[in-house]
């Protein structure tokens, strides 16, 4: 037989009717075989056979998780909370700002954040822990307690022991309990609180808000207080500078006998006062002159030129104004009747006699009204002429005052500004003790924290939700990581993609109550899957194998030990042999010089028929059950083969094809010893035998690859042990109903 080496795998798979052996395959139906894409639908089917492959493996992690989850969550501590809302209010707004505060809404930019601190300060909490101490632990039993006391193993760290240290170790517990968190553009503060009791919470959220006012207060009224006394303090000093320069005012006007030193509101020395209003007298004296003069003037030359239009804005005058009215009106009367009527109309003539009449008493009333502004005009510049004397006199008077008027006039300012400071501190003093009855906190309740009806945490409906969840998916991460880490195969598609040939069929599990002897099972159970597959396993041989004189040889192998071979073998001979052909069974595994066989042990066997020693009569057995002959083993060789014992081989096999229609060669397992590929090399056809998830990958394809480099001519691959899904390629899988129980077969 050639000795070749594949370089392709396409070339591996074989046609089926061609006589000609496996390579007689072309590419084109190499790619129309090749497994599809996987679809969403097969993935799922595949999560479902590891699942199902791995069933135990699942429910133990399912079921582990589950109850570590449970247990942990059942053994969380719950806790409650309890949340009170306060609004932080301007500082502007307060009742006891100073009077020029302007009032606004606003709050700076950091000062809610300020108080949400103050809140959770230490002095805060510390206040809450005095008015609220803690509650004693209740004494329950714990592991942790017991190994302490008894073993003194697992024991806490000791913590503080003096009363300051344990108080403060206690405040940092409460601040840590305690959250304090303002809500974005706007005032609110929300103050939450964990605790094992409910009522507790609510007690503690609502106390941190009184106790932050109520120190917040104090502070404030001790601050007013400093400011109030210091005030007060000032007001005494202010009062007695007052005093001082009140009593330096008055000893000082008698000392220099000044009597014209003003009125008694103290608004400075009568003369300027009086020299004042003299001046503001003239002024509007002036005024009313040159008024007068204007009007008459303009009355005047109204009347000269006779416009009556002129005449009515002179308000001040209202019997000429009426008077002018009148003439106006009988003007524009005639003249729309001249219009009208014509100029010669004798209504006219009417007409013309009231504007002469009209006229007459207009110029008298204008001659009226110009006599009694003329009497005006002269009455006011008399005055004007007195208030102007009245002024030169009192402005020489006031020539005549020394430097002691200027003097006392310092003297009084000085005790009139001393007089306005002692009473605005004064007013201030008065402000301050007021301020501390009206002060409030700065920050206030928009609700009160309450009680919560159930624990905040744990939510044990959540978490058991979450729990299940979780279990699942430790559970399902666990058969993939199973599978992942799998040194075997898990799926036909895989093995058919990864070997790069046909496989043959796949063997599927014997149930424990079909688990009768393995080596009857295809007699006892002709119709189990088990049977059908090895009997589409001969077919596809005989269909496939070489068009020969003599009988056929198959090469029966796998790579390792325990993986159904030698079942496969004395199956494939029980079919053949029931079919009426002559079969023989050569155990080629002579090394372990093992019987595989119900017959009593003997040492001649292969070893002995290759080596010269006995003849194919007297190693030749019969086994009257199955009508088999087979070949034993013989005594174990501690060399392989050499040339001229594979050309006994060959010439042995040919013999031997004369008498048996089909001659299979249990064979060695690859990765144990290599007489396997020599079996493989003188073969007709050569079956590999891989185990369903126990064969590695790289077992697998290294032992395929050293048969191709022999020259074995595989007829395919078969799968032993598989799982129902597996089994149904590409024999029936109806048969199964359920999951078997796996019996092991031989090696």
């Amino acid at each position: 037989m050639p000795h070749r080496i594949l370089t392709n795998r396409t070339d591996l798979w074989p046609s089926m009717g061609s006589p000609s052996g496996m390579n007689d395959f072309s590419t084109t139906d190499a790619l129309a075989m090749a497994p599809p894409a996987r679809d969403n639908r097969a993935i799922l089917m595949h999560g479902l056979r590891l699942v199902r492959r791995y069933r135990t493996l699942f429910l133990a992690v399912g079921a582990g998780t589950f109850l570590v989850g449970c247990g942990v969550t059942l053994s969380l501590k719950r806790t409650f909370m309890a949340t009170a809302t306060v609004v932080v209010s301007p500082t502007s707004t307060d009742q006891a700002a100073l009077p020029n505060a302007q009032p606004t809404d606003r709050l700076e930019d950091d000062e809610l954040a300020t108080q949400a601190g103050l809140l959770q300060s230490r002095d805060v909490a510390a206040t809450v822990l005095r008015a609220l101490p803690p509650s004693p632990a209740p004494q329950t039993f714990s592991l942790r307690g017991a190994l302490c006391a008894h073993t003194h193993l697992l024991c806490a760290k000791p913590g503080p022991t003096h009363p300051d240290s344990v108080f403060q170790a206690q405040v940092d517990q409460l601040q840590a309990a305690v959250t304090v968190a303002p809500a974005v553009h706007s005032r609110i503060i929300s103050i939450s609180v964990n605790a094992a009791d409910g009522q507790r919470a609510a007690d503690i959220a609502n106390a941190f808000v009184t106790a932050y006012q109520q120190i917040a207060l104090d502070r404030r009224r001790a601050d007013l207080n400093r400011t109030a006394a210091w005030v007060d303090n000032r007001t005494a000093q202010l009062r007695e500078r007052w005093l001082e320069a009140a009593t330096k005012v008055s000893l000082f006007n008698s000392a220099h006998h000044l009597t014209n030193t003003g009125d008694d509101a103290g608004n400075g020395p009568l003369i300027d006062r009086q020299i004042s209003e003299t001046a503001i007298s003239l002024t509007q004296a002036q005024n009313r002159l040159a008024a007068a003069q204007a009007r008459a003037d303009a009355l005047a030359r109204a009347g000269a030129q006779g416009q009556s239009r002129a005449l009515i804005a002179l308000a001040q005058q209202p019997i000429l104004v009426a008077a002018a009215n009148t003439l106006t009106q009988l003007e524009s009367t005639r003249m729309q009747r001249a219009s009208t009527m014509g100029p010669h109309h004798p209504e006219l003539a009417g007409l013309d006699r009231q504007i002469a009449a009209a006229r007459a008493s207009l110029a008298q009333e204008t001659g009226a009204a110009l006599a009694s502004i003329n009497a005006e005009v002269d009455a006011t510049r008399a005055e004007v002429t007195r208030l102007t004397r009245n002024l030169d006199t009192l402005r020489e008077q006031a020539g005549t005052q020394s430097s002691p008027q200027a003097e006392y006039r310092m003297l009084v300012q000085e005790a009139q500004s001393a007089r306005e400071v002692y009473e605005a501190f004064l007013g201030r003093s008065k402000e301050m003790v007021d301020r501390v009855e009206l002060l409030q906190p700065p920050v206030a309740f928009v609700s009160h924290a309450t009680a919560p009806d159930a624990p905040t945490f744990p939510n044990r409906k959540k978490l058991l939700m979450g729990v299940v969840i979780l279990s699942l998916t430790a559970a399902a991460g666990a058969v993939f990581l199973r599978d992942l880490l799998s040194p075997g195969f898990g799926e036909i598609e895989q093995l058919r993609t990864m070997i790069g040939m046909p496989l043959l069929t796949a063997i599927p599990r014997i149930s424990r109550r079909d688990g009768r002897l393995i080596r009857r099972h295809v007699v006892d159970a002709p119709f189990s899957p088990a049977s059908e597959a090895v009997r589409s396993l001969l077919a596809q041989l005989s269909l496939s194998a070489p068009m020969t004189e003599r009988g056929r040889v198959v090469a029966i192998t796998s790579a390792s030990p325990a993986e159904g071979k030698s079942s496969l073998a004395n199956w494939l001979a029980t079919l053949a042999r029931t079919g009426g052909q002559p079969v023989l069974v050569i155990d080629g595994d002579h090394r372990e010089n093992r019987q595989r066989r119900d017959t009593a042990p003997t040492r001649r066997g292969l070893s002995e028929l290759l080596s010269g020693a006995a003849s194919v009569a007297d190693v030749v057995q019969h086994d009257p059950e199955s009508g088999v002959d087979f070949i034993p083993a013989g005594a174990p060789g501690m060399f392989s083969f050499d040339t001229a014992e594979i050309a006994r081989l060959r010439s042995l096999l040919k013999d031997l094809g004369r008498s048996y229609n089909l001659i299979i060669i249990d064979s060695p397992p690859l990765q144990s010893m290599p007489d396997g590929l020599v079996y493989g090399a003188v073969a007709d056809q050569t079956v590999f035998v891989c185990r369903w998830l126990q064969t590695s990958r790289t077992a697998i394809l290294s032992s395929l690859e050293r048969l191709r480099s022999y020259g074995a001519q595989v007829a395919g691959v078969v799968v032993s042990m598989a799982e129902d899904s597996a089994a149904a390629f590409p024999g029936p899988s109806h048969y199964l109903r359920r999951r078997p129980i796996a019996l092991p077969y031989d090696s």
